[in-house]
């Protein structure tokens, strides 16, 4: 117990104290990487504004919102939406919206006749704002998709009509896939809207004709009347509100609210118990009021420190036991042998045994049961002496 219990102690505030050391040095390492791909997300949120915002501004676009009866206007317009939509794979379609909110123009023509006017981006860029909508089922493909808006204006700045962009969600699911094990075993991540709603996740790596099972699931319940609008705007393709799955997160939802665009959370936020808890950090972009996040199971990074309490527990028994085992087999022979010293010594001092013939000579080789034995021999020899002087004394007053 004194050389095995201090061990066990310093053992246990040194594991602990490295198991802190590495939880931060991991909580550090995801934060940078949820930083850089966040950063990621935006930059690719902002080039396709940015190629939406520039077909708006194309003079073969801007002639046919001007004119949108105009059949060779309209032509050179489809020309023109057909370039623009081959400039990148995830490109579906690219299309006029005339103020009506019917696709009149199209890349894609057997878009053309659709009814938009519904769509929160065909709303806010007719109202002058180019737009970002969050994913939601395309009324065509009945896909998810991302759609980029911006208002077509004259020379005077007139809103004429409203060129969009419907891209799928190939790329952003790539990027976040990307980070699936990017930071250690088990290391996941996804993203959420302002509204708590999985984007995209990692898991879908692999198996993407399971992406609408794993996607669409908010980490809080959503506000009735919240609900209703997103249902209108066919966030969720055929399912209602009601139909959604939660999957609850509190404490990633209490730290979605308190951080601002383009920050990452200083404090990681935990999640899970036992074995499961991770370790997460979320960061906001700055296009989109969305969160991106980066969660790697705790074990991860304190398997290590983990494996060192596994070992020293194991010292610390083993060498318990064999202090025991030890401890026991010393004592063993140590009192046998003084067990027999014992007895002989009752013997002799109850007259069962003559004290002229008694001895106690060693019966085993440790040092200690012969000086026992020594010790006894000598004070048997004192008292021999005593009683032979008492029997000589005796005699000669007789």
């Amino acid at each position: 117990m004194v050389g095995v219990v201090p061990i066990a102690l310093v053992s246990f505030v040194s594991v602990n104290s490295t198991r802190d050391q590495l939880t931060n040095l991991g909580v550090t390492n995801i934060r940078q990487r949820s930083t850089s791909t966040a950063n990621a997300i935006d930059a690719y949120l902002s080039s396709r504004l940015g190629d939406i915002v520039l077909v708006a501004k194309l003079p073969d676009i801007v002639r046919y919102a001007g004119n949108l009866a105009d059949a060779s206007a309209k032509a050179a317009a489809r020309t023109a939406l057909a370039a623009a939509a081959a400039r990148s794979p995830e490109y579906e379609s690219v299309a006029v919206v005339d103020p009506n909110g019917a696709i009149t123009a199209a890349s894609i023509l057997t878009d053309e006749g659709t009814s938009v006017k519904f769509r929160e981006y065909f709303i806010t860029a007719f109202a002058g704002t180019p737009y970002i909508s969050d994913p939601s089922y395309s009324v065509i493909t009945n896909k998810p998709a991302l759609f980029f808006s911006a208002p077509v204006k004259d020379g005077a700045g007139k809103i004429l009509a409203v060129v969009r962009t419907r891209v799928n969600l190939t790329a952003i699911w790539d990027v976040v896939e990307g980070d699936a094990g990017s930071v250690g075993a088990g290391a996941h991540s996804f993203l959420v809207d302002d509204y708590g709603i999985r984007l995209a996740v990692s898991e879908t790596k692999g198996q993407r004709d399971k992406a609408e099972a794993l996607i669409y699931k908010p980490i809080a319940p959503i506000d009735a009347d919240v609900a209703k609008k997103l249902a209108a705007d066919k966030r969720f393709g055929q399912l209602t509100p009601e139909q959604l799955v939660v999957d609850p997160l509190p404490t990633l939802k209490s730290a979605l609210e308190s951080l601002p665009k383009g920050a990452s959370s200083n404090a990681p936020f935990s999640f899970g118990t036992g074995p499961g808890e991770q370790r997460g950090v979320v960061s906001r972009l700055v296009t989109k009021p969305w969160g991106y996040i980066l969660a790697v199971p705790l074990t991860t990074y304190t398997k290590a420190a983990d494996d060192a309490t596994f070992d020293a527990m194991s010292v610390v028994v083993l060498g318990l036991l064999l202090s025991f085992v030890i401890g026991v087999a010393l004592t063993r022979s140590l009192v046998r042998p003084l067990r027999r010293l014992v007895g002989e010594a009752t013997q002799v001092s109850t007259g069962d045994v003559d004290l002229r013939y008694a001895h106690f000579d060693t019966r085993s080789g440790d040092d200690i049961t012969h000086e026992v034995a020594s010790a006894f021999d000598r004070m048997l020899n004192a008292l021999r002496f005593y009683a032979l002087a008492d029997e000589a004394g005796a005699g000669g007053d007789d």
